[in-house]
């Protein structure tokens, strides 16, 4: 048993009480009955698949006696160094550091005994710590320091001198990082490169498990899947949500905003962009201020609209007509445009289902203010305007998702390659 599978059998054993504890969860189910492999335990997972390499790291170790008490087992041989190097290196990124065992040979007295490098690949798994995982900088100790030397020696020619804001100069490794989906990386990187260094293993003999981000990688300088976009429209969003909250002159009070579009959840698969508009190339519609092209010229750009549904309090003194609701609806768009128009000078036009609002260059926002009164649920729902499919779906979806993330930072991050897959396969059905 190595260190590693101690710890592992330690997490494990804590995680179990917790789950024996809770009286919400069947722990006789989840832990007794549920298949618990690798894949589904660990963040990453990685192979080494060439295990002749291994007789590289015995050499260049100096694990010759060690070899010698295996029976010239050179995976038992270094698997104790591998552990210890990838621990050292990792350090405070991961929680734990899990690997798989190859089962004991068996072999007919009458036959040779099976070669080693017909084993199937070592697994490895990470068990990672989100605040630190994807951190680009691994910072050491100061230059004279004598743990300094270590450090070194560890990183080789990746480790050097760097002075900091603070006025500290120590030593420090940086690593590839200008998008989120090169940053979640970063683990790889480290594993990749201290097996090349320390154990001889080449990068083509380690094989890990995943990063089918470039299918969803756009064409731009630097490489992303999305992140950085739907950030913008997060704080968009925000920035609209604490300024709907604060509008003061509606006839109705607010009492909910919720965004109903999957850039919202960070799962849409290509969110919008800001758009910088060459208005020369346009006239300006004077009631509703509409951009129109101008003859010869190429229409707008299109960006998808991003979908926000205002939830308003309820009231009593509603009609049930169908059109008077309508109207109601109507006259309520044209004050929210009004007084978004005059508290933020936001340009806006409302339309009897909607209102369109153009905000941080997205255009347009779409803002769907559905009244939701209680008193309509009450008596009858034929006169009260029904949601379109979509943002029925979509009020199924955003709760759920939004939990995940709170509790699952690693789930969003393949459901947007999943869905762009799922599409393509989908149409080729």
């Amino acid at each position: 048993m190595t260190a590693c599978t101690y710890k592992q059998l330690q997490h494990e054993a804590s995680l179990s009480m917790q789950f024996w504890d809770e009286p919400t969860v069947d722990g006789f189910h989840c832990l007794l009955m549920t298949p618990k492999p690798m894949i589904r335990t660990s963040d990453h997972v990685f192979q080494l698949c060439d295990l002749v390499k291994l007789q590289s790291t015995c050499k260049k170790q100096n694990l010759l006696n060690d070899l010698m008490d295996l029976s010239g087992n050179y995976i038992q041989a270094a698997l104790p160094f591998v552990l210890s190097l990838l621990q050292q290196g990792l350090g405070q990124r991961i929680h734990l550091l899990t690997h798989s065992l190859a089962p004991d040979l068996e072999w007919s007295v009458e036959s040779e005994a099976p070669k080693y490098k017909a084993q199937p690949p070592l697994s490895f798994g990470l068990l990672l710590k989100p605040e630190l995982a994807s951190c680009i900088l691994e910072k050491g100790p100061a230059a004279d320091n004598p743990k300094a030397v270590e450090f070194r020696q560890l990183w080789g020619s990746r480790s050097e001198l760097r002075r900091f804001q603070d006025g500290s100069i120590t030593e420090a490794v940086l690593w590839e990082g200008e998008s989120m989906c090169q940053r979640r990386l970063v683990p790889q990187q480290i594993v990749t490169y201290l097996l090349q260094l320390h154990a001889d293993i080449p990068e083509a003999s380690v094989r890990h498990i995943g990063g089918i981000d470039d299918v969803v990688k756009t064409g731009s300088e630097v490489p992303t899947t999305g992140e950085e976009e739907s950030l913008v429209v997060v704080q968009a969003y925000d920035d609209l949500s604490r300024k709907l909250w604060n509008l003061e002159g509606l006839p109705l009070s607010i009492t909910a905003v919720q965004g109903a579009h999957p850039a919202l959840r960070y799962t849409q698969v290509f969110p919008p962009r800001p758009l910088k508009v060459d208005y020369s190339f346009f006239d300006k519609e004077k009631i509703s201020r509409s951009l129109i092209p101008k003859e010869g010229k190429p229409c707008p750009a299109y960006i998808t609209p991003i979908t926000v549904i205002c939830h308003m309090e309820g009231s009593g003194k509603w009609p049930h007509d169908r059109l008077a609701i309508r109207h109601i609806r109507a006259a309520f768009h044209i004050r929210l445009a009004e007084l978004l128009k005059k508290q933020h000078n936001y340009t806006c036009r409302a339309c009897p289902s909607h209102l369109d609002v153009w905000k941080v260059c997205f255009h347009p926002l779409i803002f769907f203010a559905y009244l939701k009164v209680q008193h309509f649920n009450k008596t009858s729902t034929s006169g009260f305007p029904k949601k379109p499919p979509k943002v029925v779906l979509d009020d199924i979806l955003r709760s759920p998702s939004r939990k995940f993330l709170t509790c699952f930072h690693t789930y969003l991050s393949p459901c947007k390659p999943f869905k762009h897959l799922g599409r393509m396969i989908s149409k080729s059905l």
